[in-house]
């Protein structure tokens, strides 16, 4: 009997045959969900037609592709199925993710890299033979949140919520200066940092100052999944001057208690794994644990 493939654009309709894939791969891969429903209907929302497509396989969707713009990289998604033919669909939907990049940098110059996560081995070969450069391995990490203890900071150290209206210019200024040094760093302007506070799951009671008198000296950026009741942090920094000294230790346990607060099971962030400040090692000592790995994997365009 014939097989039948076909792809289009995914729409609102297809919502339905959209979380199930996300909840079959996720399921399989990682052993649980991990991506809510709202942000699936939010991902379908808020990215243009022609940089979302899906595959179809005898009726059933059983592959996606999503393409995202930040600076001079291609943040994308290949989604597939995981079973025997997973090698076929993503061969399928990669030729689709190089088309729409394609499209998205015509009559530009620069070059700009799509950059995909290969979560097990055998999604990262299809990458490879599609063109893919694993560059970098990093860390999935949780905390469970049942049990926590109470930490506490200096007594010339205090943490608050961002303000948005007073403190984004020294926010963004102390977010440059952390991670500048970092892998494939790129300057962002004060008006790009501010995109992030359009973001649906943006919550300013959820990102925590750390300051020294008035100074802000460090944060840490949290966000909630009220679906998979896991809290997410996106971002920790401390200003060099104040590091080694337990800080980021004392961000942390402040952050896990008001997630929990606000009915999160567990905490969970991402980490290179080749991190030049041994931030691996601080969060162990916070009690989080390595639950899974992912390889970055880069196609220049």
């Amino acid at each position: 009997m014939q097989q039948l493939f076909s792809k289009r654009v995914i729409t609102i309709q297809d919502r339905s045959s959209l979380i199930q894939l996300f909840n079959n791969y996720e399921s399989k891969v990682y052993g649980e969900i991990q991506t809510s429903e709202y942000e699936i209907l939010e991902m379908i929302e808020s990215i243009p037609e022609s940089d979302r497509k899906g595959l179809w396989h005898d009726g059933e969707l059983v592959a996606i592709t999503i393409l995202t713009e930040k600076d001079h990289r291609l943040p994308s998604l290949i989604l597939a199925n995981p079973n025997e033919r997973m090698d076929l669909y993503i061969t399928e939907m990669a030729k689709e993710l190089v088309s729409s990049a394609m499209i998205r940098k015509r009559d530009r110059r620069d070059t700009k890299s799509i950059i995909l996560s290969a979560n097990f081995e055998e999604e990262m070969r299809s990458f490879e033979k599609c063109g893919f450069i694993p560059t970098r391995y990093w860390f999935q990490m949780k905390k469970d949140l049942e049990s926590l203890t109470n930490e506490t900071l200096p007594s010339s150290h205090r943490i608050t919520s961002f303000n948005p209206e007073t403190e984004t210019h020294d926010l963004h200024e102390l977010f440059e200066d952390v991670f500048s040094d970092h892998f494939d760093y790129h300057p962002t302007e004060l008006g790009e940092f501010k995109q992030r506070f359009y973001r649906p799951s943006f919550d300013p009671t959820l990102w925590f100052l750390l300051k020294e008198g008035d100074a802000v000296v460090g944060f840490i950026l949290c966000s909630v999944n009220e679906e998979t009741k896991m809290g997410e942090i996106s971002h920790l920094g401390i200003k060099r001057n104040q590091r080694r000294k337990g800080l980021a230790h004392s961000l942390l346990s402040y952050a896990f208690w008001k997630l929990r607060e606000r009915g999160m099971k567990t905490a969970a962030l991402s980490v290179d794994s080749d991190s030049y400040t041994d931030a691996t090692i601080v969060y162990q000592k916070a009690g989080m644990y390595v639950y899974r790995g992912f390889t970055r994997c880069d196609l220049k365009i």
